[in-house]
């Protein structure tokens, strides 16, 4: 498996591929496929053919609304890529049904979202998205993950089965408070290939003593595509690059397609100063030990820290 960013090690381009030298053994952990209750960008397949062209080494699909990982096994066996699927505990798969994680193991899935447009959280600032609160139950409060300070009896469950499968486990939108106490709670079970989403987002509503406690338990803080290149690369900056690691949240039709996105955030942080090395941790080598790719071995060393 290519594990290099930026050509220092990396491969020649075949012919009629779109090699892209920012992306190669670049690995993309959020990608929204078609086919799906929303319009997408991309289907599965499509997507799939786009990163093996432009020399990606591996893509992780989600959908709000069902378990992506039979969809992903058809995918990885037609074109011989990469891509994995997984399951978000949303209302459509029961919301936290912890026999849906089970199943998604079984079927090869490497990720479990905890509750995303089905979150309470997400439920109470939906109008940030419009286009996804749409497709929110009228008349629901919204799931959670704890009561009264303590987590949910189904949340303990939904962890052995995450630590059963050796599964990432990511946030999904729930709060702060839910985040920590599930994490910690995760990391007393074994289960080290932790995940918060899009911190960049303001729905998220995580503070930096929140992330100062969430990369303390060990989990990594996702960066996507949300606000401007120079907002992301000062807010990895604070929390520490040895704490991220890039991915797209790539599929609405009216966004760029993600292997666009990729590289205009890796041209990007490249252009405000992050290092080759930098920026092959954040967007290569975490994302393949979080998913448990092929290769990839324990949790990867960080780069040296930039002298500022």
């Amino acid at each position: 498996m290519v594990m290099e960013v930026g050509g220092a090690g990396g491969r020649e381009p075949e012919e009629g591929e779109d090699f892209r030298p920012e992306l190669d053994g670049t690995i993309d952990l959020h990608v929204h496929t078609g086919p799906d209750i929303f319009p997408r960008r991309v289907t599965a397949m499509e997507a799939a053919v786009a990163a093996r062209s432009v020399g990606m080494a591996a893509l992780l699909i989600k959908s709000h609304s069902t378990d992506t990982s039979a969809r992903a096994e058809m995918v990885r066996d037609a074109t011989g890529f990469p891509v994995f699927g997984g399951v978000v505990l949303n209302y459509p798969v029961g919301g936290l049904n912890p026999h849906a994680v089970v199943e998604t193991g079984r079927q090869g899935g490497r990720c479990v979202w905890m509750p995303t447009i089905a979150a309470r959280n997400f439920v109470a600032h939906g109008d940030m998205a419009p286009m996804l609160q749409a497709a929110i139950p009228r008349g629901v409060r919204g799931l959670v993950a704890t009561q009264g300070g303590r987590l949910l009896p189904s949340v303990h469950r939904i962890l052995d089965a995450v630590a059963e499968h050796d599964l990432m486990l990511t946030s999904g939108h729930l709060t702060a408070d839910e985040v920590i106490l599930m994490f910690e709670e995760a990391v007393s079970r074994g289960i080290h290939r932790l995940a918060v989403n899009h911190v960049e987002w303001e729905l998220m509503g995580l503070a930096r003593a929140d992330i100062r406690a969430l990369t303390g338990l060990g989990a990594f803080m996702e960066i996507t595509k949300v606000g401007a290149i120079e907002r992301r690369a000062a807010l990895i900056r604070e929390i520490g690059v040895e704490h991220c690691f890039l991915a797209t949240d790539g599929g609405p039709v009216g966004d760029p397609a993600p292997v666009d996105i990729l590289h205009q955030s890796i041209v990007g942080l490249q252009r405000l100063g992050f290092s080759k090395e930098e920026l092959r941790y954040m967007s290569a080598e975490v994302p393949a030990y979080l998913l448990r790719l092929e290769g990839a071995g324990d949790r990867p060393k960080p780069p040296a820290r930039r002298a500022e």
